[in-house]
């Protein structure tokens, strides 16, 4: 009788329920999955591999944009009734929130969810896929070891001793009034420390040069034009390391802040099976996996994180997947941040930032 048992079906993940082969079926039957990303497609392409061998019946296109024109993008398809994009993944964070909260999200019970932090499932409508810090980036060939800052105070303090000697003009971070991360990383550190507009004039002082991206601060360090870069995302950092050997990282020791790329399936998804079985393998063992490859930190507690990139226990502090990002698009509270970081920034120098 045992021998006549049916076979579990091989397709299924250990530890699935049996009928998850319908979800399988189901992508199968639709053939197709469109996903808009802001992760370039590079260091995807071990994780887009993988999904392709695990399910060759799905066809993957893979599109690499902007936060900004995902948010944009997907909008005008809503207003315009045209079919839009089966899984948006962006490290925009509160764009991806806003989006759930205002009904353009499907909910979906991965069957991964039991080995993800609770910080990074809101409504079982947006995902955390990972568990990136926020890092202070140098130019060991600028800064000796001994002076290299280990926490937000010790960056301050430093900025506060030497920013009219060698620091002048060469730390880099975000401009907050151009860059959406810039701006997100602004208020968590708020809500983390009372220094926060005192290292903002320390800023000022020592003429920061403001970009609006991650990968311009990076290659403004390993150049040497700057000696310094503050609140960096490190997966960035690291996966630049290996070709910068005169790059050093720091994971500040007071606290680090945690971002993630946040995936959504949208309400509307074309193709909502292939949707769900490709959010199920980004969080799977295999998918954390291969993201860790390019030094994204999984999100997962089970899997390790990249030795440079991993966090001392305590001092992480994750930006929460969930509504209390919705304050980033409060035009008021924007509004009068923007004017308390101008006032701390300008009140620093006499002359505007280097750019």
């Amino acid at each position: 009788m045992a021998g006549c048992a049916p076979r579990p079906n091989p397709e299924v993940p250990a530890g699935y329920d049996a009928s998850y082969a319908d979800v399988i079926a189901a992508a199968r039957r639709e053939r197709r999955l469109d996903i808009w990303s802001t992760t370039d497609a590079g260091q995807v392409k071990e994780l887009l591999a993988g999904f392709r061998r695990r399910y060759p019946g799905v066809a993957v296109a893979y599109h690499d944009l902007p936060s900004s024109e995902i948010h944009r993008q997907f909008l005008a398809d809503l207003e315009e009734g045209r079919p839009t994009a089966d899984l948006l993944w962006s490290s925009a964070m509160d764009l991806q929130i806003k989006l759930v909260n205002d009904g353009f999200a499907q909910r979906y019970a991965s069957p991964e969810s039991e080995a993800l932090p609770e910080w990074a499932n809101w409504k079982n409508e947006a995902w955390g896929i990972t568990a990136e810090p926020i890092v202070m980036i140098y130019n060991r060939r600028l800064i000796a070891p001994a002076s290299v800052p280990t926490s937000h105070v010790e960056f301050r303090q430093l900025l506060e001793r030497r920013s009219d000697v060698r620091l002048r003009g060469r730390v880099a971070t975000y401009d907050p009034q151009r860059s959406a991360v810039g701006y997100l990383y602004l208020l968590q550190d708020a809500g983390a420390t009372r220094d926060l507009w005192r290292t903002v004039r320390a800023l000022g002082a020592a003429r920061a040069r403001l970009f609006t991206t991650t990968e311009a601060i990076i290659a403004d360090v390993a150049s040497g034009r700057s000696a310094i870069g503050y609140n960096v995302v490190g997966s960035y950092a690291a996966d630049e390391m290996r070709r910068s050997p005169q790059l050093g990282l720091v994971l500040p020791h007071d606290y680090t802040l945690i971002m993630s790329r946040i995936a959504v399936i949208p309400a509307r998804a074309a193709h909502p099976s292939a949707a769900r079985l490709f959010l199920d393998y980004l969080l799977s063992r295999e998918g954390q996996h291969a993201l860790a490859l390019h030094s994204m930190p999984p999100v997962r507690r089970d899997v390790a994180a990249p030795p440079a990139l991993a966090v001392r226990a305590g001092s992480a502090r994750a930006i929460r997947v969930g509504p209390a990002l919705l304050v980033h698009q409060d035009q008021l509270t924007r509004k009068g941040t923007m004017a308390k970081w101008r006032a701390a920034f300008s009140n620093g120098q006499s002359v505007g930032p280097a750019n």
